[in-house]
């Protein structure tokens, strides 16, 4: 029975990722800013070349019981033999991005992408961006984002999922009304300011050490904690500094504003 679970599981995973090879480019030339709303989890990644590149399915920033429930969805409308013929319409507009199932439009320098399909029918999205280009994401009521190496403005929100971001050097406005945050900084923009926050979750962010930042840390039902120099360490090498009253210092002298804000978690605050 145990062979046969595993064969079935791998079988779902290779149809899994055949499903996941449908691609649209656009290239970015005028393009400055990226709006991306969605209901679905998305992974964004830095791209080599001046293209936005979207593929259908992002297998790696969804859990396996988000993965599992995907498969178990009624629609597939790849293997379904009804559809031969007929072409899917979708109430929030016209799919213009070649069977992928967004509304793209621009406007100057931005260019906005409006997901179509809901949560259901999505097995979430890999985007691609140049690292340069400024980034503005809804999730919606379910998705999760993860954001990697982009050197760019960000704006990232989540109702009830996570928000991950790998090397990233802001700014960064990020917020989740139920998720942890995760965010690690190759260095830091000090053009604009970084705001976090978590209604119920947990904040984890990791600075170089030699980040300059004025820092505000606030958790209201949690504890913050820090190995940078704002109190004496404890024994493990973290400090604990907490209660209702934000947490404010200099971190080498100051620098950008930084604000990390939780409600009920706890706050990581860690060099790199």
């Amino acid at each position: 029975m145990k062979r046969t679970t595993i064969i079935t599981l791998t079988i779902l995973l290779i149809a899994f990722s055949a499903r996941a090879q449908k691609e649209f480019r656009k290239s970015l030339s005028g393009v400055s800013r990226i709006a991306i709303e969605t209901e679905t989890s998305i992974k964004v990644l830095k791209g080599t070349t001046n293209e936005l590149i979207i593929k259908e399915g992002c297998a790696d920033c969804m859990d396996k019981n988000d993965m599992m429930s995907h498969f178990q969805k009624k629609e597939d409308t790849l293997e379904d033999e009804r559809i031969k013929g007929l072409t899917p319409i979708y109430a929030g507009g016209k799919d213009n991005t070649e069977g992928i199932g967004l509304y793209m439009d621009q406007d100057g320098e931005v260019l906005r992408l409006k997901d179509l399909k809901s949560f259901f029918n999505r097995s979430g999205l890999t985007i691609t961006v140049p690292s340069s280009a400024a980034l503005i994401v809804n999730c919606g009521n379910m998705g999760s984002a993860v954001i990697e190496g982009l050197t760019s403005e960000l704006e990232i929100e989540t109702t009830i999922g996570l928000i991950e971001l790998n090397n990233v050097t802001g700014p960064v406005t990020a917020h989740s009304s139920v998720g942890n945050i995760n965010a690690v900084f190759t260095n830091v923009n000090q053009d604009a300011p970084i705001s976090i926050s978590s209604s119920t979750g947990i904040i984890d962010v990791s600075l170089p050490t030699t980040t300059k930042a004025s820092v505000e840390l606030k958790s209201t039902m949690g504890t913050v904690f820090t190995n940078f120099d704002l109190v004496e360490p404890r024994e493990d090498g973290l400090k604990a500094i907490g209660g209702n009253r934000s947490i404010q210092g200099d971190l080498n002298n100051g620098g950008v504003k930084i604000s990390l804000k939780a409600s009920t978690g706890n706050i990581y605050l860690r060099k790199k």
